[in-house]
């Protein structure tokens, strides 16, 4: 699946645009925003479809997360999670861990 199928299939929240004069209804987007976490300290995981494709760590997670979305970037995925580790030597001992073990296939080891 590219980066357009993936834009393509998004669903707009409730009371959709049907015109471009049509103006979104703020309190659906308000509602279906998500909170803003801060920075995001752990450990994340890049998905392609059901894969497990990479495997990072950081101190702000949504920044990396970005980082992996630049038209440089040979990573392909389309969805991503992450587990909160504040502490940045256990970042580095899971984040490597999980690396060894599950061998995603955009690490390099």
């Amino acid at each position: 699946m590219t980066k357009a199928d993936l834009v393509e299939n998004i669903q707009p929240p409730p009371g959709r645009m049907e015109g471009i004069d049509m103006l979104p209804d703020i309190g659906d987007l308000h509602r279906t925003s998500m909170p803003l976490l801060g920075n995001c300290s752990g450990v994340y995981f890049l998905f392609h479809d059901e894969d497990l494709v990479y495997v990072g760590q950081g101190w702000n997670c949504l920044l990396r997360v970005a980082e992996h979305t630049r038209k440089d970037s040979d990573k392909v995925f389309t969805r991503w999670s992450f587990i909160p580790v504040d502490d940045e030597q256990e970042r580095k001992e899971l984040e490597l861990k999980l690396r060894m073990s599950l061998k995603p296939k955009y690490n390099k080891m």
